[in-house]
């Protein structure tokens, strides 16, 4: 096997790759998960398991690779994060179709259901579907940067989620209460102390049913409620949280929680900016 396949093979199974090379070397994980689409893209015709692989893969893409290189480097070139920004929208636009597709084959009138205020039928099954459609919609928001043809969305966002936490609120280890964190601190109804008691209510959930394994919930409070607050000291002790964890202690969340760290490093390193005191 050449260098090159066996680098893809090792990111291939990411859990056990050295987090050098998932730090040091960007562009191959991002060459892993552009191989993964194009091999599901290029088929003629894709069963559900296929596509949810695909809905699941271009939001992860968007969200951790394309988003992540955007937010860095609209600080350094505004354009060019603008033109990575526009990326991670058209992923997150093909997502959504492929969501509302796989749900449309279950639920018929699901296209009702998503703009109505209409009583659903959905069971436990539905939740991957439900989680990873919100996802999508809500990365279309935030990638969009303010078109209101996207924002609009948003109550869809929290429709879905909130649909997702009625059928089983400890799905995905408190990803659904991460979801609702994201998508409340998005609220323009939610302000002051309101905004900052409701985050912090899905905040406390998402900590304690991963038992605080996933970094994820302390990153997303510190962007949205310390940052926002001016609260300063919390800002740095969660951050500081996140890269004193083991990563290797949960083998599932280990990828997303270096890209976490990374993203926590950056931050610290923009306290003097996001702080005025």
């Amino acid at each position: 096997m050449n260098r090159i396949g066996l680098i893809f093979l090792l990111i291939f199974s990411y859990n056990c790759v050295p987090r050098t090379l998932i730090v040091d070397h960007p562009n191959l994980v991002s060459f892993y998960f552009e191989k993964k689409i194009s091999s599901l893209e290029t088929q003629k015709e894709l069963d559900q398991t296929q596509k949810r692989k695909l809905l699941k893969t271009k939001v992860e893409y968007g969200y951790g690779i394309l988003l992540e290189e955007s937010d860095r480097l609209i600080d350094e070139d505004y354009y060019l994060g603008l033109e990575k920004a526009q990326e991670a929208y058209q992923e997150f636009k093909d997502a959504k179709e492929i969501g509302i597709s796989i749900l449309k084959d279950s639920h018929p009138g699901f296209d009702n259901w998503l703009i109505n205020d209409e009583k659903g039928d959905f069971t436990e099954d539905d939740i991957f579907d439900l989680y990873w459609l919100g996802a999508a919609y809500g990365g279309a928001i935030r990638s969009s940067r303010g078109n209101p043809f996207e924002i609009v969305n948003l109550p869809k966002v929290g429709k879905l989620f909130q649909t997702a936490i009625l059928l089983n609120p400890d799905w995905g280890r408190g990803a659904l209460y991460s979801a609702m964190m994201s998508y409340t601190s998005s609220r323009p109804d939610l302000f002051g102390e309101i905004l900052k008691d409701s985050v912090t209510f899905y905040y406390s959930k998402a900590i304690s049913a991963s038992d605080s394994l996933d970094a994820g919930p302390f990153v997303s409070y510190a962007e949205s409620i310390d940052k926002k607050f001016q609260q300063k000291d919390e800002f740095e002790r969660k951050l500081q949280f996140v890269l004193d964890m083991d990563v290797e202690k949960d083998k599932d969340l280990r990828l997303s929680n270096i890209i976490a760290q990374e993203r926590a490093k950056w931050l610290l390193s923009k306290t003097d900016e996001i702080f005025f005191e």
